[in-house]
């Protein structure tokens, strides 16, 4: 356990407390994404048996296939994480890791499109029985004062690995040998992995008696009770699931949203997600910072807010390039072109920011749900939490598949339809618990002499 006093954020990079798990975890994000991505170049372009099935009928079943493990697996191994020691049962999944990613090696070789898809329901699988390991093991490294910027740390890298993972899978198909590149390089960040799991120090117990349950159903009926015993814990899962939203939005959406409302080419697509993930960044490397030491619930609304303002920008920022800018006969602007152009440099600034709010938003809460959940029920609440961002995860496809498809929305109006949910939401979850925008006041609105 660690002594009361606050770390400086970055000290903890150096510390076995922090350290090993953080490595631990940035291996298994890379490899969930290389993988993936490695797996639909393969669909996209490498021949492999599609069973007749469209490329944009075969993305929604590869996302389906990691989405699925969380409702499946993440309450079953949230029990395991509160009644067993947390450090051993990691290493166990990354030994785990290593045997799929063997079999994804026998995949590979073999060229099976029905064995490549087992193998990445087993990554996800792995992913869902980690999640509530990674975060209820942070509140007994660190102490309260270093629990966020933990968190931020945490959050960053996770992004960092989730994008090179998903650049690495498609660079390592795009040259010869690439089934190797993937195999061989899956594999090592495997082993690195587990390496790095030897040293992660052992996380006792938190509840040795608990009664294990075996049927998925009412472990997960379980798991959700745990999370509503503490009202502030029940809506800031609810918030964090919103931002796992938000992000399925908009990631998915952007690479469209600059072919056929920025008429941009597609070094503009990377550019944008690039700065996206640059902002998550920022946002949750600033929570450290903002909050002082403490967890700060006043993040919350600030981040939200920002997400609210710079997510409307956005949308009408768009709308606006368009206008100015319309595609000639066709033909995308390329990048050096769209960087002349004041109304390209506002929709660039509007994806950074609201990749800042983002962060803004999410760390805080999660570091709430940390704190203020039963420390016995820790990882089930985790778990919990992991149920419920899968299932928001699905709403956003079909919001956007209704409002695009179904409504012949444009991708501007998407945004701004996100955009009234996002102020719903918002409302509801400070309706129900006002400590939000109270120590909002108290910390960032100027009081009147």
């Amino acid at each position: 356990m660690s002594s009361p006093e606050a770390s400086p954020q970055f000290s903890l990079l150096s510390q076995r407390r922090f350290l090993p798990l953080f490595l631990t975890q940035l291996g298994g994000a890379f490899n969930d994404n290389f993988y993936k991505s490695a797996l639909l170049m393969l669909f996209t372009y490498g021949g492999i048996e599609r069973w007749g099935l469209s490329i944009d009928v075969i993305n929604n079943l590869v996302a389906a296939t990691l989405i699925i493990p969380f409702l499946l697996f993440a309450p079953i191994a949230g029990q395991y994480a509160d009644k067993f020691e947390k450090s051993r049962f990691i290493r166990g999944i990354k030994v785990a890791e290593i045997a799929i990613m063997s079999l994804g090696a026998v995949a590979l070789w073999l060229n099976s499109a029905a064995l490549l898809l087992l193998v990445l329901f087993l990554t996800g699988t792995q992913s869902a029985c980690f999640s509530p390991l990674k975060y209820a093991i942070l509140p007994q490294h660190l102490s309260a004062e270093a629990l966020t910027g933990g968190n931020g740390l945490m959050h960053t890298g996770t992004s960092l690995a989730i994008f090179l993972g998903m650049i690495a899978g498609t660079l390592a198909l795009s040259v010869a040998g690439g089934y190797w590149w993937v195999a061989a390089g899956a594999l090592l960040v495997a082993w690195l992995g587990w390496r790095a799991s030897l040293r992660i120090p052992p996380a006792p117990s938190a509840d040795p008696e608990l009664r294990l349950e075996a049927n998925p159903y009412k472990q997960t009926l379980r798991t959700l009770a745990c999370a509503r015993e503490n009202p502030m814990v029940f809506w800031c899962i609810i918030g964090n699931s919103w931002y796992w939203f938000l992000g399925s939005v908009y990631l998915t959406q952007l690479p469209n949203f600059t072919r056929s409302v920025l008429s941009g080419a597609s070094l503009v697509v990377s550019l944008l997600l690039v700065l996206f993930l640059v902002g998550i960044c920022i946002g949750a490397l600033l929570c450290a910072r903002l909050s002082r030491g403490h967890i700060e619930p006043a993040l919350v609304p600030l981040g939200a807010l920002l997400v609210l303002v710079f997510g409307v920008d956005l949308a009408l920022a768009g709308q606006s390039f368009a206008a100015a800018h319309p595609a000639v006969e066709g033909a995308l602007h390329p990048l050096a072109s769209m960087a002349e152009w004041p109304r390209a440099w506002r929709v660039a600034a509007d994806v950074l920011m609201l990749g800042v709010a983002g962060g803004l938003y999410v760390v805080p809460l999660t570091a709430l749900i940390q704190e203020r959940s039963r420390p016995t029920h820790r990882a089930q609440v985790i778990a919990a939490g992991n149920v419920i961002n899968a299932l928001f995860m699905v709403a956003a496809a079909l919001v956007g598949l209704g409002a695009l498809g179904g409504l012949g929305l444009s991708i501007p109006e998407l945004f701004l339809t996100v955009a009234g949910l996002h102020v719903l939401l918002c409302i509801g979850v400070f309706m129900k618990q006002p400590e939000f925008l109270m120590r909002f006041r108290a910390r960032f609105v100027p009081v009147r002499q």
